[in-house]
This record gives C-alpha cells, sequence and structure tokens, in this order.
C-alpha cells in the first residue's frame, strides 16, 4: 500500500497542513514537531509525490544548461561542474547539446520553455543573442549566461577578460624572445574573437607588426576532423611561426598531432600555448602551456546568481569578470 500523507499524520498526530510545510520547507514549524514528522517519513519510506510538490510551489526544481559542445573538454567540465553543483542545492539539470548551432540552440531554449524549468544556464551561448533574448522574454524565467557577454544589460552574465588573457600570452611569449607568433583559431566565439584582439594589441605594443598571413582563422568542423591546411602549408614552404598560440586548448591539442605529422619538435622547433587549462592540457606530451580560465568559479557564481533570481530575489543585473593566468608547461622555450 502507497504510504500518503494521511499515514504520516495518524502516526505523529499532526496535521496534514503542517506536514506539508515539512515537505515543502513552505512555512514555520517547530523544530520537535518538524523532527516528529521527519522520524515518521523515514519510518514508513514516504515518497513525496513530486510531479503534485511541484504544482504547489510552482518550481520542478529543475535548471536547464545549454552547451554548446560537449566533445570539447572545456564545455563538458563545464556541464559536469554546474550538474553536480545543482544537484547540492537539490535541482536536476536538464542538458541540452547544441552543437554550434543556432537553429539548435533556438529550439532547446523553446524545449526548456515547454519542460517549465525554474532557471536556464547557458554555457558560451552564440553570438547572435537574438535567441537567448526572445527566450527571456518569452518564458519569463531567470537565465544566466556563462562565458559570453552579450552586452545586454538585464541579463545576469559571468565572463572572462579574455583581451586580457590574449594580452598575457604575447607577453609571455615575446619574453622568451618570439617575434614570429602564428594565432591559430576559428573565431567563433566571442571569447576567441576578444583573445585574437587581445592578441594584436599586444604585439603592436611590443613594437611588432601583425603578420596577416600568421594569423588562421577556419571553421570549426575543419578543427574537429584535425585539419590546418594554411599552418601546414606555411611550415612546409620554410615561413614556419618560432610560436603559435591557439584561441583554446582543443585547437592546440589538434596543433600538436598535426606538428607530429610533419616531424615539428615541440618545443624545440615551435612552442605552442593554448588557453582554457582543461585537464587534457597537463596530459599531452609536451604539456600544454596555457592560460588557465576559472571556469568552475565561473559556474559557482553563475549558479549563486541564478539561485537567487529563481528564489525571486530581485535587483540590478550582475555582470561578473573574471581573469585569466598564464600556467608554464613543456610545450614552449626561449627562442635559441
Amino acid at each position: 500500500m502507497k504510504v500518503t500523507i494521511n499515514h504520516i499524520a495518524e502516526l505523529t498526530h499532526v496535521s496534514k497542513s503542517t506536514i506539508s510545510r515539512v515537505i515543502n520547507n513552505s512555512g514555520p514549524v517547530s523544530a520537535k514537531t518538524r523532527k516528529a514528522v521527519v522520524e515518521a517519513m523515514e519510518r514508513l519510506d514516504f515518497k513525496p509525490n513530486e510531479i503534485a510538490r511541484s504544482l504547489s510551489l510552482r518550481k520542478t526544481m529543475t535548471v536547464g544548461i545549454v552547451m554548446q559542445d560537449i566533445r570539447n573538454p572545456y564545455y563538458a567540465n563545464a556541464c559536469w561542474h554546474g550538474d553536480r553543483l545543482l544537484e547540492t542545492f537539490g535541482y536536476s539539470a536538464v542538458i541540452c547539446n547544441v552543437d554550434n548551432d543556432p537553429d539548435r540552440e533556438q529550439a532547446c531554449l523553446h524545449s526548456m520553455g515547454h519542460r517549465s524549468v525554474d532557471g536556464v544556464l547557458c554555457i558560451g551561448p552564440q553570438e547572435e543573442t537574438g535567441n537567448i533574448v526572445r527566450a527571456v522574454e518569452a518564458m519569463e524565467i531567470p537565465v544566466v549566461i556563462v562565458d559570453t557577454d552579450p552586452e545586454i544589460a538585464r541579463i545576469d552574465t559571468v565572463t572572462l577578460d579574455n583581451i586580457y588573457g590574449g594580452e598575457l600570452v604575447v607577453d609571455y611569449l615575446v619574453s622568451l624572445g618570439h617575434r614570429r607568433i602564428a594565432f591559430v583559431t576559428s573565431d567563433f566565439t566571442s571569447a576567441e574573437r576578444e583573445r585574437r584582439v587581445g592578441f594584436t594589441q599586444a604585439l603592436s605594443a611590443r613594437g611588432i607588426d601583425p603578420d596577416p598571413s600568421l594569423v588562421i582563422s577556419q571553421s570549426e568542423g575543419q578543427w574537429h576532423r584535425g585539419e590546418c591546411p594554411a599552418l601546414m602549408d606555411l611550415i612546409r614552404q620554410g615561413n614556419a611561426p618560432t610560436a603559435i598560440f591557439a584561441s583554446n586548448d582543443f585547437k592546440a591539442i589538434r596543433i600538436v598531432r598535426l606538428l607530429h605529422r610533419l616531424g615539428v619538435s615541440i618545443p624545440d622547433d615551435i612552442s605552442l600555448v593554448g588557453f582554457d587549462d582543461t585537464d587534457a592540457a597537463a596530459m599531452v606530451t609536451p604539456g600544454l602551456t596555457t592560460v588557465h580560465q576559472p571556469i568552475d568559479k565561473m559556474i559557482d557564481i553563475g549558479v549563486r546568481i541564478l539561485r537567487k533570481r529563481m528564489e525571486g530575489r530581485e535587483g540590478a543585473p550582475e555582470h561578473a569578470v573574471l581573469r585569466p593566468w598564464l600556467v608554464e608547461r613543456e610545450s614552449t622555450r626561449k627562442v635559441p
């Protein structure tokens, strides 16, 4: 026989309305009464009806996590951390991978609205943020964006100072004697474009004229296939850079394999720097010098803001900006 709230009331001699307040944590109950109700629930192995509970509270205790590409270790780690953190606060995560596709992103956000999630955490959304704006207006639920700043004042955001990160890499490589530095990217995300800005600004500040042939941008699809023909051509033609700055670790690790196929030694022939400091950066050989993006802390802040909004606490939108730092490993060296 299924245990109901009536059985709890019979055992404890407590009213059903008080028991409901204990179950939903929705009103004042004395410590003694709360203890008696909880013990009775455990004794009878009482399982609240979560659907009825969510209708009563007008909350589903679910949060949507929208991310661009689960194949990228950076996004996978960010999503994992967000899921675990939300779980500690009693929320279940509904995870949606949009494969870098604006149409899939729009469909995913639409689906989140139908699922009646309590809030949405968007990790690295598309450059065109119209989908996010429309979702916020249509769903009327809190949305927090992590790792992209759409410059929309009314949406809470947590971002990284990517321009500073790009400057950090150039300053480091120049300090090692490098002046012919390539930047490889897809320019897919606003973060990568900002790193490119930092790269260019730092070269100019150091008195180095940026060489357009050393800025290589190609599609995400080419990177996933492990291709970078423009860089390969530079090396085969004898115009190789002495150092390469990849806009993220995923691309840097692709470069490791490409250079190995050409018989190019890292760092003896070419130094290599990534960005993000994913777990894989320390696992490849040689260990990848990279820029650490504190994504766990960014997710922590994003979830904190989202919880505040889901609890009905209003206020001016928050726009947190964190700074990265360089992690030096074996993939870089001074110019001989």
